[in-house]
């Protein structure tokens, strides 16, 4: 068994990419459809205008987000199954700042009450899993998956009870944000989000490289008796990786009210932090790979959008999602492993 290069893993992601158009191919022709005209029209849903680009790149920053966070949470031996809810919970948070605004607040102001407010949101929902983890020891696995399904139930309460807009006739909307609560657009085609998801993910960098809290943080969650012995509190290490994940899938549901949707809702994430696990998996943790996996798991999601109007199942787009996970996976699993021809075990040779 061997460790692959930089260079390596590179070539088995470009044969799972691959193998996953295959298999999607084959998967088209089975139904019925054109896989060429099906591939096309996903391309040109994602990446093929300037408005197409700009929405996969909005979809890709809360992608990118939840999957740094994740990343960051299992440097410390942890696994962060909660980037949903904290998503939602950031969100809420965000968006009862924005609704709460006065009139007259200073834009610059009302943009850094509502991004706090994410931040705030996200950790708090992560610390609840964290203090469990810690006080209880309860795996957080759990904690934080069923953490998910309470963010996202208070949300649907909101928007359909107290927080309904009487205007938009019964749907589960909230009020419009004000404008001081609301992200600037583009400025020289450069998105704020787009810039903060570049930021966090050289934040992470910095954290591998050179930061204190990084080293503690990869010996704590290695290695928690050592950490002991080397005065770090490991579990006071590893729940501040949590509450950091949790504060970056926050941000990255205030950004969504905020810069994209404009409110609070019902299905404000077609699943952002379950595809951050994933887009965090084929990146191996990495910076750079996980703002790759990103926009190609953005683009699949919008793509798939357009796939419908063109009259093939938007399910496809899903499918896709998952088979690219499976083949990617399966390319570094058998990747490790090398064919011998040779003497058995045991012969002279």
């Amino acid at each position: 068994m061997t460790t692959p290069s930089r260079a390596e893993s590179a070539l088995r992601v470009v044969i799972g990419t691959i193998a996953t158009f295959v298999i999607g191919a084959l998967l088209l022709v089975l139904t019925g459809h054109n896989p060429v005209f099906a591939f096309a029209a996903m391309f040109r849903g994602a990446f093929g205008s300037i408005v197409a680009f700009a929405s996969t790149v909005d979809k890709a920053v809360p992608i990118g987000l939840c999957a740094i966070g994740i990343s960051l949470a299992y440097r410390g031996g942890l696994w962060n199954i909660g980037a949903e809810g904290q998503f939602y919970f950031g969100a809420f948070a965000a968006a009862g700042f924005g609704l709460s605004l006065p009139e007259n607040v200073p834009h610059a102001l009302g943009i850094a009450g509502v991004v706090a407010c994410g931040l705030a949101g996200g950790a708090a929902w992560a610390a609840i899993a964290a203090a469990a983890k810690v006080w209880l020891r309860v795996n957080e696995v759990l904690s934080t998956l069923m953490l998910n399904y309470v963010a996202i139930l208070w949300v649907d309460y909101l928007v359909s009870g107290p927080w309904a807009d009487p205007v938009t006739f019964s749907f589960p909307y909230s009020p419009e944000l004000p404008d001081a609560a609301r992200l600037p657009a583009p400025i020289a085609g450069i998105d704020l989000g787009a810039v903060i998801t570049l930021l966090a993910a050289a934040a992470l960098y910095a954290v591998d490289r050179g930061m204190r809290w990084g080293y503690e943080l990869r010996v704590a969650g290695d290695a928690p008796r050592a950490a002991a012995y080397g005065g770090i509190r490991a579990s006071a290490v590893t729940a501040s990786a949590l509450v950091a994940a949790g504060a970056l899938a926050g941000l990255a549901g205030a950004i969504e009210v905020a810069g994209t949707t404009g409110r609070l809702q019902s299905g404000l994430s077609p699943g952002y932090g379950f595809i951050g696990i994933l887009v965090a998996w084929l990146a191996r943790s990495s910076p750079l790979g996980i703002i790759a996996g990103s926009v190609v798991y953005a683009g699949l999601l919008n793509g798939g959008f357009s796939l419908q109007v063109s009259g093939v199942p938007s399910a496809i787009g899903t499918v896709l999602q998952a088979v690219l996970l499976v083949c990617i996976l399966t390319t570094f699993s058998l990747g490790r492993y090398r064919l011998r021809f040779g003497a058995a075990v045991g012969e002279a040779p």
